[in-house]
This record gives structure tokens, sequence and C-alpha cells, in this order.
């Protein structure tokens, strides 16, 4: 009867089409399920669950060699991989998917017209464990951890958390420390922790853990004389988390090389790492998607929301609601790699961070703009002819170029300038956030949405230091939206304009910014503007 059942639900129903169904089962795995039902997947057909919750475990996960930027590459396990695929849809039928253990739960990857909508997707156990500080001194802090959070301490002063599917150890390196109650982040070291404290983009406190009990630590200074060495600068009572997936090993949603995409009506509720990661796509739409954290929690994410990295077309982000990361709610922008050596048409690349692992941004056709990495001078513009990637360095590519590169030197910057979207952010509603952070030459809207309690409402800047993000804006319009205590997690401008490594001085290598129709509620109508070549203001006098 089950197999009877089972050819009823793949009946074409239109043009060779099928609706593949799932139902409910308890908390059985469905991975590998799940898995059988997307290799069978043709053109036109959809994936349906029947409204309920879906359990899937790491343990029937694909393992897949991946390389999302900004993020850590290598093997990954995935649960839902998606490749090869065209005109297909993921429904969940509103069904909630909670995810166990260290996996990327959706990865889409050279496809074109995919769907995904109608589910929440959650973990098992929580990235971000709660603590709050008890007491202070110059010897070092005492804390309270979450009481489901299970731990131990060794004599050394090292912490090991138990994640139910694993476990984290402090002295595998670094585990970040976010304040919510304001942006705030800084490092925990343990004694024997791994890692080069001269690349930490922030500083950190060298202690040694010593367990209390009830779930109460003690933590030790033991004067680690590092520059970057801080005491912990947190406030006696002020909440505070430790990020669990600081290495960013995993994400949500990963997306490369996909040509129209949609995810809609699709709610994130807790991960460890980013939520949404596209790169290399064309024309990518979310509507009407949720990233906030589970109900009596505080932290939906461990990093971005949405991370969009040398997309084209047009990147469309409307009718959300999200906030609540550790890490930007938007960042949409190029990235730079850095020459190497130069052979008449020929260049060597490396990528510009160490988590741009075999990350090149770069296709057959595009235009690229080679540029001077202080001044942003441009001193070469070429079409892409060919990209090798080394096969010995996943740092390093070879790109073959259309033409003569004279006047390139060694450690110029290289950017694709095909690569970069049209940007539209409309009618969101974002809360408790860093930033937002754009970048790129196609034109971008920022109309219509709610901007409450960030640090930085805005953030424009070729950012050729540190993270290697290309690059400079054509033009920004933002108009209509509302900036509710938009700065509360940072006390300084509502919005920052400008070219990394420059001040006011700052060659004008951007193109125009148009401010009209704004709303300011306990939000500071003030910018920080520099390298822009044309900045227009319509609200200034009108904040009320």
């Amino acid at each position: 009867m089950r197999q009877i059942v089972f050819l009823i639900m793949l009946l074409p129903v239109v043009c060779g089409a099928k609706v593949i169904r799932i139902r409910p089962a308890g908390e059985a795995d469905r991975t590998a399920e799940v898995q059988r039902a997307i290799s069978r997947m043709k053109k036109g057909d959809r994936l349906v669950f029947e409204r309920g919750e879906y359990h899937f475990r790491a343990d029937s996960a694909v393992p897949m060699t991946l390389y999302p930027s900004n993020n850590t590459g290598g093997l990954k396990h995935v649960i839902f991989p998606i490749e090869g695929k065209r005109g297909i849809t993921i429904d969940g039928g509103g069904s909630r998917f909670v995810f166990y253990g260290r996996v990327c739960p959706f990865v889409v990857r050279n496809s074109r017209d995919v769907c995904l909508s109608h589910f929440t997707l959650t973990t098992r156990y929580p990235a971000a464990v709660s603590i709050t500080v008890l007491s202070a001194d110059d010897s070092g802090f005492s804390a309270r951890i979450g009481s489901a959070t299970r731990y131990e301490v060794d004599d050394r002063g090292n912490i090991r958390f138990s994640l139910g599917d694993g476990a984290l150890e402090s002295k595998s390196g670094r585990i970040s420390l976010h304040g919510l109650d304001r942006i705030n982040i800084c490092y925990l070291m343990t004694p024997d922790a791994v890692g080069d404290k001269n690349e930490f983009p922030a500083g950190f406190v060298g202690v040694r853990a010593r367990d209390l009990g009830d779930h109460t630590l003690r933590f030790d200074y033991y004067g680690d004389p590092h520059p970057k060495s801080i005491r912990m600068p947190y406030n006696v009572g002020e909440a505070v988390v430790l990020n669990l997936a600081e290495k960013r090993r995993e994400t949500a949603f990963f997306f490369d090389s996909v040509r129209t995409l949609r995810v809609e009506d699709v709610n994130v509720r807790r991960f460890g790492g980013m939520a949404f990661v596209a790169q290399r796509c064309r024309d990518v739409t979310y509507e009407r998607d949720s990233v906030m954290p589970e109900q009596g929690e505080r932290v939906s994410v461990t990093a971005d929301i949405f991370q969009c990295i040398n997309c084209a077309g047009t990147v469309r982000i409307e009718g959300c609601t999200a906030g609540h990361s550790l890490d930007d709610v938007i960042n949409i922008h190029g990235n730079y790699t850095h020459v190497t050596a130069v052979d008449g048409r020929r260049l060597t690349l490396r990528a510009g961070h160490v988590q741009h692992e075999s990350f090149f941004p770069y296709f057959a056709g595009d235009s690229i703009e080679i540029i001077e990495p202080h001044g942003r001078e441009v001193l070469a513009r070429a079409r892409v002819s060919s990209v090798q990637p080394s096969a010995e360095d996943h740092f390093v590519c070879t790109l073959e170029a259309d033409r003569e590169l004279s006047g390139v030197t060694a450690g110029s910057l290289v950017e694709n300038i095909t690569l970069c979207p049209a940007v539209v952010l409309r009618n969101n509603h974002f809360v408790d956030f860093p930033n937002i952070r754009l970048s790129g030459r196609g034109p971008m809207l920022y109309e219509h949405n709610t901007i409450e309690r960030a640090c930085t409402a805005l953030v424009a800047m070729d950012l050729a230091e540190y993270w290697a993000e290309a690059g400079r804006f054509s033009s920004i319009v933002i108009r209509d939206n509302t900036f509710d205590h938009a700065t509360a997690h940072g006390g300084g401008n509502l919005m920052n304009f400008g070219v990394s490594g420059w001040g006011a001085d700052a060659p004008k290598i951007h193109g125009r910014v148009l401010l009209s129709g704004n709303r300011y509620i306990d939000s500071p109508h003030a910018f920080s503007v520099a390298g822009v070549r044309s900045f227009t203001d319509l609200d200034a006098g009108k904040e009320k």
C-alpha cells in the first residue's frame, strides 16, 4: 500500500513536472529521505513538506568541500544539497526544520531558477552562550553562565563546552565575547589557546578559568604582555554572550553561482554562523524573510544575516524583519585580490583575506579594474580571458586578460566591476545589530525601512584593508526611512561614507549620495563623508 501511495504522490501535474511530498514522522532523522527526493528533482518539480516539525542530523549529511567567502572554507556537512538544478522549488509548507550538529543546512550551487519558501530553520543547541558579569576587580572577573550550558574546566584554566553533538574547547582558539546592550566585542583567550593575536580585529582578555560551582566561573588575568591584551570591558550586570561559532565554519544558506534565486517567507531563529551567503549569483531576492531569535533568547545568528559577495543583476531584500545578530545585518560588497606577479597579459593573484580561500570572483568575459592600493587610481582596465586556480595554494590563481597590462605592479588590487549588483532594500525592519554595509558599482536604493538600535545605520566604504572588500559606489539613494534610536549601540555617526586608510582628504572615488524624506527618532543627523563626489542632504533642518 505504501508503494501505491508513493506512486500517486509522484504523478505528473503539469507538463511533466511533479510534486514530491514529505510528511512529518516525529523526531526521526529525515536527511537521507530529503536527499533522495532532491536527487530526483527535474525542471519544474516541487518538494513540498506537509506542515509539521522535521529533524535533520549530521550523521546522514553529504560531505562537500566548500569555500563561502568571509567564512572558513573546507569540508562541510550538507543536509539539503542542491546542485546543477533548474526551475525547482522547496516549499516547507510552514514547517519547522531542526538541525543537529555542525551542519550547513542548505547549499545551492551552479543552479538556476531556484525558490526556497515557507519554513522555519533552527538548531537543536544554541551557539551563543549567555553570561552575566557578577563582579570585576584588578585581578579578573566572575560571571554566571546560562543554566542550560554544559561545560568543564581543566587544571590549566581552559574551558570545554559540550554542544550535545560535539564540543568546543577554548584552547583550540579564540572565543568572541559580545555585549548585547551595546556593541562591544572582544575575545577570550585561555592559556593554551592557539592563534595569531596580531591578526585579531579586536582586543582579547587573557584569562585562566576556575569553576566556582552553580554555573559561576572566575576568570583570572594571567598577565599576557601582548599589546592587544585588555581587561574585560563589560559592566557588572551587563548581558554578554560567548560565541561558540566564532570561526564561521557553517552557514545556514550558502548560494554559489546561482542565477535567479528567491528565498521567501523563510524564518531563521537560531544558527551558529551567517544566515544567508550568496556569492557569484545573479538576481537574488529575499522577500518577507525573518531572522529573529527563539522565544526567550537574545541572539538569532552569530555572524552576518545577509551577505552578498560579487553578485550581479539585482539583489532585493524586501519586506524582511531581521536583527539580534552578532555581526552586520547586511553586507553587500565585492572582494579585492592582490597582484603578486605580472607577465604581459597574465596576473598572479592572491586572495586578500584568510577567509577568502579559493574564492576568485572572475568569469571569462568579466571586466576588471587594476587599482593602486593607496590612492585607488585605476592603473588598467581589461576583460578576463580565463582564470586558473592554483593546485598547490588555495589562495592563489592565475588570471589571463585580453590585453597587455602595462603599468601594473605587484601589490595592486584587482576588482571585478561586472559582478556588482543593483541593490534594493525596501520595507524592511532591522533591529539590534552592528551595521548595514553596502559597496559596489550598481545603483543602490534604500527606502521605506525602519532601522532600530544599531551601531551604524549605513557604512558605505571601499575597504581594501583587513577584509579586502571592494569597492567604490556609483549612487546611493536613501529615502523615506525611519531611524529609531539608530545609533544606540554605537553613539557615533548615523552613516559613514568613505575610503579605508584615509581621512577627510580621501580620493573622490565614490559617486553620489542623496538623502530625502527620512524620519529621525533620537538618531543623530550626523554623517562622515569622505571620497564622495556628490552628497545631497535634503533632510537637513527637517529632522523633526
